[in-house]
C-alpha cells in the first residue's frame, strides 16, 4: 500500500494543469439519487471531511458523472473513451488493475466510511429474515468469522482467484433467494462461467448454516437490485451501500430494510485506460 500511495503521489506531482471542461467520471448506478444529486453529495461529503486525496491536477469542479448498470459496462465505456475515469472502492480498483494490463490507478481519495448491508423487503418475510441475519452477523463478528473471511477473500485483490464456498443443504428447510451482482469483485464476484465465487458466497454460506436456511444465489446487475427485490424475484440483496451520516442515502431506496453492516471502507480510487 505504501508503494501504491507513493506512486500515486508521484503522478499527482508530475501531472500538468489541464484546461477546459472537467473530466467525465463513471460510477455504478445508485438506487436513490440521480447522477447530479450524487456528485453534489460526494462533493459536500468530501468538503466536510478531513480526509485526503492524491490525484492528478486534471480534477476540477467541472467534473461530471455518468451512471453504469454494471462494472463491465463501465470498464467498456472507459476503454472506448466515453468516460475519462471510473471511480470505485479501492479493493475493486486493485482487483481490476491486477486482472487487466490496460487500466491504471490515477487517483486515490479518502472519504467517510461506506458500509455494506444486506437489503430486505418491508414485509413479514423481510422483517423475519433481517432479524435472523442480524443475529447471525453479530455472532460472526463476535467469533471473528467475518475477520477471517475478510483476510481470506479481500486481502490481496486479484492476486488469486477464489473458489465458490460450499453451501449446506437443509432438506426440510426454507430456501431464500439472494441477489448477487458480480460488480464489486472480489467482494461480490461472479466467475466468467456465471458462478458466484469469493467473499459473497463465503458470507452467505455461513449465514445459511447459522440460520438453518438454504440459500439460492441469483445473478443480477447492480442496477437491478431493488427491482429484483420489490418484484419478489429475490428475498434479499447481498449489498446496499450506506453512509450512515444522517442525510439522504444515495444507494438506499425508501422501503428497503437493512441488516447490520458487515463490511466498510474509506478509500476510493479512479481508473483510467492506459495501454501498456
Amino acid at each position: 500500500m505504501k508503494k501504491l500511495l507513493a506512486a500515486l503521489l508521484a503522478v499527482g506531482l508530475l501531472a500538468g494543469t489541464a484546461s477546459g471542461a472537467g473530466l467525465r467520471m463513471g460510477v455504478l448506478t445508485k438506487q436513490n439519487m440521480s447522477e447530479e444529486e450524487f456528485i453534489s453529495s460526494v462533493m459536500a461529503a468530501e468538503a466536510g471531511f478531513l480526509g485526503w486525496r492524491i490525484k492528478n491536477a486534471e480534477h476540477r469542479s467541472e467534473d461530471s458523472l455518468a451512471y453504469f448498470d454494471s462494472l463491465n459496462a463501465m470498464l467498456m465505456a472507459l476503454r472506448s473513451g466515453r468516460i475519462d475515469e471510473a471511480a470505485m472502492p479501492a479493493f475493486v480498483a486493485e482487483y481490476v488493475v491486477n486482472m487487466n494490463d490496460d487500466f491504471t490507478i490515477i487517483c486515490a481519495i479518502r472519504m467517510p466510511t461506506t458500509h455494506l448491508a444486506l437489503g430486505f423487503r418491508n414485509d413479514d418475510l423481510g422483517r423475519r429474515l433481517r432479524e435472523m441475519v442480524n443475529i447471525a452477523l453479530k455472532s460472526m463478528k463476535t467469533d471473528a468469522t467475518l475477520d477471517i473471511l475478510h483476510a481470506k477473500y479481500l486481502g490481496m485483490p486479484g492476486k488469486s482467484q477464489p473458489a465458490a464456498a460450499v453451501f449446506t443443504n437443509f432438506p426440510r428447510a426454507q430456501t431464500i433467494r439472494v441477489a448477487v451482482t458480480g460488480d464489486l469483485p472480489p467482494l461480490d464476484m461472479i466467475s466468467p462461467n456465471g458462478t458466484p465465487v469469493g467473499y459473497n458466497t463465503a458470507v452467505l454460506a455461513e449465514l445459511g448454516r447459522r440460520m438453518g436456511l438454504n440459500i439460492e444465489l441469483v445473478n443480477i446487475e447492480a442496477s437491478a437490485r431493488t427491482s429484483a427485490l420489490t418484484s419478489g424475484r429475490v428475498d434479499a440483496v447481498f449489498w446496499y451501500q450506506v453512509w450512515q451520516t444522517g442525510g439522504k442515502e444515495p444507494d438506499l431506496p425508501d422501503g428497503v430494510l437493512l441488516s447490520e453492516t458487515y463490511y466498510g471502507w474509506d478509500m476510493f480510487m479512479h481508473l483510467k485506460h492506459s495501454v501498456r
